[in-house]
């Protein structure tokens, strides 16, 4: 028999509590879209968060270079690289080294989905060549800028860090 103790060097449990009660936590992304994080995985890299967005709105092309899980609450929504369409209760897992476009699909004209992010991601033009760079460390202080200007303050975010 092994006898097993809980670590103190472990991190804290994180509960978010109706995390889209507070309008301001949402965080514009783009000119129809937004984010809510909920999840800063500093440790790891990774993060969690909500997506939405609206109309014929699209995440640039990029690269994940870490694989990525998601879930589709609301809407629908595909990858302009696939002939499938995500609705809700759709999972989808993305391995690492995929690259894709994210776009709502016309049929719903709006999508939500929960995606964890299990690392970097690196935004490509046309040619594959990089235009920008997201990890959890930007995704971080973007959002704890965003906190600081809406009057959730700086330090909200970090009741989100593990």
């Amino acid at each position: 028999m092994i006898n097993i103790q809980e670590s103190r060097y472990g991190v804290d449990e994180l509960l978010v509590a109706d995390a889209e009660a507070d309008e301001r936590r949402w965080l514009p992304f783009g000119d129809s879209a937004f984010t809510l994080p909920l999840l800063f995985d500093v440790r790891g890299g990774s993060w969690v968060s909500i997506f939405k967005a609206k109309g014929a709105g699209t995440i640039e092309r990029h690269r994940h270079s870490n694989p990525v899980t998601g879930w589709t609450l609301e809407g629908t929504w595909g990858y302009r690289e696939r002939d499938w369409i995500a609705r809700p209760g759709t999972f989808i897992f993305e391995p690492a080294g995929d690259i894709h476009t994210l776009y709502v699909h016309p049929e719903a004209g709006h999508m939500k989905a929960l995606f964890h992010v299990f690392g970097p991601l690196v935004y490509l033009d046309d040619d594959g060549n990089a235009e920008g760079y997201d990890d959890v460390l930007v995704r971080l202080d973007r959002y704890a800028a965003h906190c600081k200007a809406v009057g959730l303050g700086e330090d909200f975010v970090r009741t989100l860090i593990r």
